[in-house]
């Protein structure tokens, strides 16, 4: 597990409303990854893939549609995912 998550990126996902990207968090980087949902290419697909795969140990989903969320919503989302 990452000694660091990039918050910023977390929060910023979970202001996302674009249905055709999912968001996830990427335990060993900290980072999160952009998931193009609706996109037909072997490079989304192999992400979508690699994702699922990992999905609940490495990567961990961030839902999106918070307008406007702030240092609490990312702690709250943290400590939701046992990752504080």
């Amino acid at each position: 597990m990452a000694d660091h998550y990039n918050r910023e990126q977390i929060r910023a996902a979970l202001a996302e409303t674009d249905p055709a990207y999912s968001f996830y968090l990427d335990l060993e980087t900290g980072a999160v990854v952009r998931v193009p949902d609706t996109e037909d290419t072997p490079e989304a697909a192999a992400l979508r893939d690699q994702v699922m795969e990992g999905y609940g140990g490495r990567y961990r989903y961030i839902p999106g549609g918070n307008p406007t969320p702030g240092d609490s919503d990312v702690q709250s989302w943290l400590e939701a995912e046992g990752l504080v």
